[in-house]
């Protein structure tokens, strides 16, 4: 009976098979298991320079092609362009408005563990198809909604399909650089993450330049051509999202042998229990393809990974500070339009929507700017995560100087306070000619947190389930951006109701002066705040990163 052909071994006994298989290899060969051999590497085993070029040429095509996914998947970010004409033309509340932008957090963060476990498991040219799937009827629901001047609650479902959409194709460029360029993960993390802040910027020049048209008012002004734009954007994500189905995909490094990968993508905890399954399965496996991992081992990892990484109690403290401290920016940013008329003096000629557009641009610029310089800070000064040779461990690090990734992502998270800090204030409504230094010093906190958080998350916990991994943490922005654009919205519709009950209110909902937003802000100075405490306590804590011996 056990020989017959009718019964076929069950996964727990291939995932057996295959330790016991890899067991006896590496038992075999155990210096390689613990340094590379300096003996030359068998023909057969030996990539052809064809197919060592070939690949090489893969790689670097699939990273081009995420660059122009993450250029491309930031389209979400020109929400406060939009905010002026939706009270203005289809009469939404603050509320109303903010609820929408709630509806793109939710839609853009809590489907981010799916998406991530398709993107691993299934490759990030699928979930390129995805972002088709979300993109393409979102932007043309939008276009119809604000034509026929429906309900918020219709622009919510629309909304909450870009924001599907937008951290789909974002997680398709992030992954595919991620796992192609293992050598340099800051940089790998931050140039398409980069490109991300970056998308914003030439998409927002792109709407001032050919989709405006003649206000609706009849008072000579000219305003976004709303429904041009979400068209054009349909039409141009369905184009960049089947270039992605084609490239996006992910190739072993030719120049990491075994050893190398996988110390580029094992996680730092010792003390993990997947650890020391990664050896035992084998995960080490003397060929440098992934390929050669059986499906259902690959699968026992990435599912060992992700419990191991939710048991964890730093990552929840780690994902709290996320939570803390990109809920505020977001709101900033999607409030930005009606922050700035209501800064802005009602005597002023400058047009609002003028005025959001240019801070649109220097966020996205000063987010980039921060995106490399962190992403460069975070991969040479940051503790070295590639294994060393023994011999040469002290000598490295006796040579160089490290600061740790976690004290980076509080100096840029510092810097969000004094913004937050000038609004709370009262300052900048005296100087409104300074916002410029609100919005870059938002966009250069904002767009640091966002690259040193999953290098971070990448360093400690693995770069091979990585976006499992941010995807979990990525869920609560969603929470954060909606706590505190609910606390903006009630506090602004709250005084743009006392304002208007008088002869002196601008109307429509409209509110202006320092008490629409300046309990909100005081909240978002504590909010960060508390996340470097939670950060700190994460790393040097009881039961800390710094305590289990992880150099973060």
């Amino acid at each position: 009976m056990s020989s017959s052909p009718l019964l076929k071994p069950s996964e727990d006994a291939k995932v057996v098979e295959y330790r016991g298989i890899r067991s006896a290899n590496i038992s075999a060969g155990s210096s390689r298991a613990a340094t590379p051999s300096p003996s030359p590497p068998h023909p057969n085993e030996a990539l052809s320079m064809k197919r060592r070029k070939r690949v090489q040429w893969l790689r670097y095509s699939a990273g081009a092609c995420a660059l122009v996914s993450c250029l491309s998947a930031g389209s979400i970010l020109l929400f406060s362009l939009y905010t002026p004409l939706f009270q203005r033309h289809i009469h939404y509340s603050q509320m109303q408005i903010n609820a929408i932008a709630i509806a793109a957090e939710l839609g853009m963060y809590l489907l981010v563990p799916i998406f991530g476990w398709i993107c691993d498991n299934y490759g990030p040219d699928r979930l390129s198809l995805v972002s088709i799937l979300m993109f393409v009827p979102g932007y043309l629901f939008a276009a119809y909604c604000y034509t026929n001047k429906l309900s918020y609650a219709a622009m919510f479902f629309a909304f909450l399909l870009i924001g599907g959409g937008t951290v789909s194709m974002y997680l398709t460029g992030m992954t595919t650089c991620a796992k192609n360029f293992t050598k340099r993960r800051g940089l790998a993390l931050a140039i398409p993450i980069s490109a991300f802040g970056l998308s914003p910027f030439w998409m927002s020049q792109v709407a001032n330049a050919f989709f405006i048209k003649e206000s609706q008012d009849g008072d000579g002004r000219v305003e976004l051509d709303i429904n041009s734009l979400y068209t054009f954007f349909a039409v141009y994500l369905l184009a960049v999202g089947l270039l992605g189905s084609v490239f996006l995909k992910v190739y072993p490094d030719p120049d990491l042998d075994e050893v190398t990968l996988r110390g580029e993508t094992a996680p730092l905890l010792a003390s993990s229990p997947t650890a020391a399954e990664h050896v035992e399965y084998g995960a080490a496996v003397l060929s440098n393809d992934p390929q050669d991992i059986p499906p259902v081992v690959k699968r026992r990892l990435l599912n060992d990974d992700t419990r191991n990484f939710l048991s964890d109690p730093t990552m929840w403290w780690f994902a709290a500070g996320v939570f803390l401290t990109a809920g505020p920016g977001e709101s900033f940013i999607n409030n930005m339009g009606a922050l700035i008329k209501t800064i802005q003096p009602a005597s002023s000629t400058t047009a609002a929507s003028d005025e959001t557009a240019v801070n649109v641009s220097i966020i996205a610029i000063t987010s980039t700017l921060a995106r490399l310089v962190s992403g460069v800070l975070s991969d040479y000064l940051g503790p070295p995560v590639e294994p060393a040779p023994a011999s040469d461990e002290q000598d490295a690090r006796a040579k160089r100087f490290t600061v740790s990734r976690i004290l980076l992502l509080i100096l840029f998270t510092a810097l969000m306070l004094i913004p937050y800090s000038l609004l709370s204030s009262g300052y900048i409504q005296v100087h409104p000619q300074l916002f410029y230094v609100v919005s870059s010093l938002v966009g250069v906190g904002y767009g640091a947190v966002f690259t040193l958080a999953p290098t971070i998350v990448s360093v400690v916990w693995g770069v091979e389930n990585l976006a499992t991994n941010w995807g979990v943490i990525a869920m609560l922005p969603a929470g954060g951006a909606s706590v505190f654009g609910l606390l903006f919205a009630l506090i602004y519709d709250s005084e743009a109701e006392r304002q208007n009950n008088g002869d002196h209110g601008l109307g429509n909902g409209l509110c202006f002066g320092l008490k629409c937003y300046q309990g909100s802000f005081a909240g978002m100075v504590a909010s960060c705040m508390i996340a470097i405490g939670l950060w700190m306590w994460a790393w040097r804590g009881r039961g800390g990163w710094l305590a289990r011996g992880v150099s973060v």
